[in-house]
């Protein structure tokens, strides 16, 4: 995935052009149309109260009949009519400017979301959710707010800027060469110091992640927390990040006050610069008191581009550290996207399964699968037995392409898993996790995922699952909410609701990864008789430590330290001594 950059955000302003042009154009008339504001009045104390007759008096005297009332009332209204046309305009062009920020932000966080719907398992091992949330909300709001302040900002302020110089200039041209040289300096200090508060605000921002993450996790595994009785450690730890919170915006509002003061400082001293300057322009030149309070008007109104302009600055600088932190994930490993050449699951029935000489490891320099190679024919249930760590699971996500191995190759049926695309083979090919994972969602939600089902169908799952007379009698029956990950249920209710879950699926392979190890016995063995039917055809894989779940499988592997030590059926095994009946493996 390409990075995120500065010209692909121009790109994008690019691609709404509609938008960009009228806000701009709205701009532009907005402001011209205030351009001639600060004049009017002056142009009234120069040619009434100084009896300097000059164009203004020349159009309206004769509508006024001499009355220096109506005069200033007919300024008055010229001023405040343009002064509400330019606030229409200025509100299109806001409009206009939103959409464009909102629409960057909207594709931006599309692209983001497509980015991580196919980051690889690896990757998500040690992504932590606060800082997604952080980056996908904050950050893009950040940056889609630049590049709206910059379509309003740059056109406008820069005609402004342009225009009040011309006008200066036509005043007076010595007052207005001294500001043009004063301007650049202050343009600068503000600059100097705005990198200062980027550094800070930066600070304050990673203060902000550091927090939301910690608080996340900790809410999130709030029960293990109160569970090892270790609430007053967690919530001293974020105390503490609370504080750096406190103290990097302490420096951060301190520093931007500064900066802002500073700025206005050096605008209101350049501003008296000017006036006292004009006192003498108009004692000792052509320059009249009119056009000199008009001078001190626009000089007053110039402020009000230049500030624009260096906001622009301070806001493209505080935009950088967002760009990184967006980076950071769009630069994400992705899984491999194989294009689907070959379906093998579109025959009816079931398909064979295939790993042959498969190595792999989670560490680049520690491999903890060698050579395995293994079979299943179609309809066939094996199950896979060993210790703790000796790399079943690990065998079971290959399957479905969490991880790719370093060496060897996948087959369903006779097809290698790269010429099906893992999207496919997920469509296929259910697994039943070790950890049950739910949404804080109803029972229902949770067994469809959001796909269309009858409750004629999920009520005939629940049932298969042994779980329709508990869900039957909740209060709201299928809208009932679980909780968090499903804490409302029990472990064993968990494991059943995700075996309802994977009978909806309908898959033609099917991976057990401990599925029933929250069940008892009794519990485990009539759920697996009620299952016969419904997995009767279809391969099955079942990794489990239980004699009686190993029971059920036409041919066991026995995996030990990442290799297949031995195959057979359980009777086989077990006369070598190999199943033993507290469910290990010897």
């Amino acid at each position: 995935m390409a990075i995120y950059t500065y010209r692909t955000l121009y790109q994008e302003v690019r691609r709404l052009h509609k938008d960009f042009w009228k806000t701009n154009i709205y701009g532009l008339i907005g402001t011209l149309l205030l351009l001639p504001v600060p004049i009017f009045f002056p142009f009234l104390i120069d040619e009434v109260l100084l009896a300097h007759p000059g164009k203004l008096t020349h159009y309206l005297w004769p509508l006024t009949g001499g009355s220096i009332w109506v005069m200033v009332l007919i300024v008055f209204i010229i001023v405040m009519g343009l002064r509400i046309v330019a606030f229409v305009i200025n509100n299109k062009k806001s409009f206009y400017a939103t959409k464009i920020s909102q629409h960057i932000a909207y594709r931006l966080r599309v692209q983001i979301l497509e980015h991580l719907k196919r980051v690889s398992m690896r990757e998500y091992e040690v992504l932590r959710s606060g800082a997604i949330t952080t980056k996908t909300l904050q950050d893009v709001e950040t940056l889609a707010s630049f590049a709206s302040s910059a379509v309003t900002t740059a056109l406008s302020a820069g005609v402004m800027l342009l225009g009040i110089t011309i006008i200066l200039i036509s005043m007076n041209w010595m007052l207005a060469l001294l500001i043009l040289l004063l301007n650049p300096f202050v343009v600068l200090f503000s600059k100097i110091l705005g990198r200062k508060v980027a550094k800070l605000l930066k600070q304050k921002h990673e203060a902000y992640q550091i927090y939301q993450e910690m608080i996340h996790e900790t809410i999130e595994l709030f029960v293990q927390v109160r569970a090892s009785n270790r609430e007053e450690h967690f919530f001293e730890c974020l105390k503490t990040y609370a504080k750096r919170i406190e103290e990097s915006s302490i420096s951060f509002g301190y520093q931007a006050s500064v900066v802002r003061s500073a700025s206005t400082l050096m605008v209101m001293g350049m501003t008296d610069i000017v006036r006292a300057l004009g006192i003498i322009a108009v004692a000792y030149s052509d320059l009249t008191l009119g056009m000199m309070i008009a001078f001190l008007f626009y000089l007053s109104t110039l402020s009000t581009p230049i500030q624009q302009l260096m906001g622009l600055i301070l806001h493209y600088q505080r935009t950088e550290p967002a760009l990184e932190r967006i980076n950071t994930l769009l630069t994400l490993e992705r899984e491999p996207d194989h294009p689907t050449q070959v379906n093998p699951f579109s025959q009816k029935g079931s398909v064979s399964i295939e790993m042959k000489d498969i190595s792999f490891g989670y560490l680049a320099d520690h491999e903890i699968l060698h050579s395995v190679s293994l079979y299943a024919s179609e309809g066939e249930t094996i199950a896979l037995i060993g210790k703790s760590g000796s790399g079943k699971t690990t065998l079971a996500q290959l399957l479905v392409g969490f991880y790719q191995p370093w060496k060897g190759q996948i087959y369903y049926g006779s097809t290698p898993i790269t010429s099906i695309g893992l999207t496919c083979v997920r469509e296929h090919v259910s697994y039943m996790l070790q950890q049950t994972l739910f949404f804080n969602d109803t029972v229902r939600m949770n067994l469809t995922l959001e796909r269309d089902f009858s409750d004629e169908q999920i009520w005939k799952a629940l049932e298969e699952a042994q779980l329709d007379t508990f869900v039957g009698a909740l209060p709201e029956g299928l809208d009932t909410r679980i909780g968090k990950n499903g804490i409302r249920l029990s472990g064993g209710q968990r494991q059943r609701l995700a075996i309802a879950r994977l009978i909806l699926s309908d898959p033609q392979v099917v991976i057990f990864d401990e599925a029933t190890s929250a069940l008892d016995n009794s519990t485990e063995y009539a759920l697996y008789e009620t299952l016969a039917p419904f997995l009767r055809g279809r391969t099955v894989i079942i990794i489990a430590h239980r004699t009686m779940t190993i029971k059920q499988a036409d041919r066991i592997y026995v995996i030990d330290n990442g290799h297949v030590k031995a195959e057979g059926t359980y009777e086989s095994l077990s006369e070598k001594g190999m199943i033993v009946e507290d469910f290990d493996v010897s």
